[in-house]
């Protein structure tokens, strides 16, 4: 998940968090204060059903029922119920009709009050003192208030997920403004390559964060300038530098081998000297190719490779060097359409890198079977070289690509341990890469993936 997005679900998260705390608040007080108010209605009634009672022997009870039901209007399912207690007992007399625990009558009686809640009904106790042997009980239903809590909830959900949603929208347009910065930072470096190691990043105000990062990205580009400069220069002038002297060598020793006349060991020495020379003339050539894939084509051309075709420049290439090899080219898994036959990519290079694993597969197996395979998809191309020569020890697997390492099992063949190095940057300067499966002695399977060039 990018940087951005998790930000944009941060600062959500936190909003979300903040004004589902602040609902929580206004929705608690709302319904308390609307209980608390419902619950005093309820006490106003049930203290004047008792005076009303009280006031029997008097004559005033009709009074105090014409001032309940003239001045103060009925609540939904009110009803008022009136329990008797025994005789100087705080007792009830009877069982309670009501679904009511004990604890609310023994609060009722000791408090002279008490309010209880069981589902949508409300109750409200009043005693009126220890000289009077009886208790009211008023019950209903806060329909109108209950409406209003709902007709709460129901607002604040939807602010809240609305709000949810317009707080996840500000919060995507906040990050993605916010890492524009470093977004632009990103698009130039992609653009930059050995090619033009001379552009710079742009540092803004120079100020920020950012800034400082495109400031070292600028000194880092700087020493990698520096640096490549100081390799081409090198791979431009070695060649000429190394094969001056090794030419003269060579043309020294055969000279020395025409001269030798009669004398075997002068012409024993000078055939070694120049064995020698050429042995060291393909060496420094393996080593300047080496060196040269580390550019990003700069001197190349790149241009679109059918890869069926490669394979049989390839086969012809190790046809001249091993005569007697048993390559087979396998195009039986080929893709359908032939636009996905194809790569990106320098076509020298290419056929470098697939010869090597190929001529490899043919000096390792002693020229048995080698099956050249090509399959892919719409993205990726693979190339397949299956052998049944020596194999590789499974230990020393993770270090055949690494320059003038050979395997403990490959003293009988000539080498240098450069091929394998060399396949594995000219791939990597293509975009693809490299499998290695092997036992020893039962033979190597070596897949080259690029990528399809459409």
């Amino acid at each position: 998940m990018k940087i951005q997005n998790k930000i944009a679900i941060l600062f959500t998260a936190l909003t979300a968090a903040i004004m589902l705390l602040v609902s929580l608040f206004i929705y608690y007080f709302a319904s308390r204060n609307t209980f608390q108010h419902f619950y005093h209605r309820m006490e106003v009634r049930a203290k004047i059903v008792a005076q009303a009672t009280m006031q029997e022997d008097t004559g005033n009870t009709q009074l105090y029922i014409r001032v309940k039901e003239e001045q103060l209007e009925n609540l939904p399912f009110e009803k008022d119920y009136f329990l008797r207690l025994k005789p100087d007992t705080p007792q009830l007399a009877e069982k309670s009709p009501l679904p009511l625990p004990a604890y609310f009558y023994e609060r009722v009686l000791q408090d002279g009050g008490a309010r209880y809640h069981l589902g949508g009904t409300f109750y409200v106790g009043y005693y009126a003192g220890k000289w009077h042997n009886f208790i009211v009980v008023t019950s209903a239903q806060d329909v109108y208030g209950m409406e209003e809590l709902h007709g709460l909830r129901r607002v604040l959900v939807t602010g809240f997920l609305v709000f949810t949603v317009l707080m996840f929208t500000a919060g995507k347009l906040f990050s993605r403004q916010i890492f524009q910065p470093i977004r632009t930072i990103v698009q130039n470096v992609q653009k930059i390559s050995a090619n033009n190691l001379h552009l710079r990043l742009d540092t803004g105000n120079g100020k920020d964060e950012v800034a400082e990062l495109a400031l070292t990205f600028n000194d880092m580009l700087a020493r990698l300038e520096t640096t490549f400069e100081s390799q081409n220069n090198f791979i431009s002038n070695a060649s000429h530098e190394f094969r001056t002297p090794l030419t003269i060598i060579s043309g020294e020793a055969e000279l020395g081998i025409q001269k030798a006349g009669a004398s075997p060991e002068l012409a024993a020495s000078f055939q070694l000297i120049l064995a020698e020379a050429e042995r060291l003339d393909h060496l420094v050539s393996s080593l300047l190719s080496l060196a040269q894939t580390g550019f990003d084509g700069k001197k190349m051309q790149w241009e679109l490779i059918r890869l069926d075709e490669l394979l049989w420049s390839v086969k012809n290439t190790a046809d001249q060097i091993y005569p007697g090899n048993k390559v087979c080219l396998d195009f039986n898994q080929l893709p359908e359409e032939a636009d996905n036959l194809s790569t990106e990519g320098s076509l020298t290079l290419l056929k470098l890198a697939i010869s090597n694993v190929v001529l490899n597969a043919c000096k390792y197996s002693n020229n048995q079977r080698v099956i050249l395979q090509l399959t892919g998809t719409r993205k990726v191309l693979t190339v397949t070289v299956i052998d049944q020569g020596i194999g590789i020890p499974q230990a020393e697997i993770p270090q055949v690509f690494v320059p003038f390492f050979r395997a403990s099992n490959t003293s009988e063949y000539e080498g240098y341990g450069i091929g394998l190095p060399l396949t594995l940057n000219i791939i990597r300067l293509h975009k693809g890469s490299i499998e290695i499966e092997a036992k020893e002695m039962q033979g190597t399977t070596v897949k080259i993936h690029l990528p399809v060039k459409v």
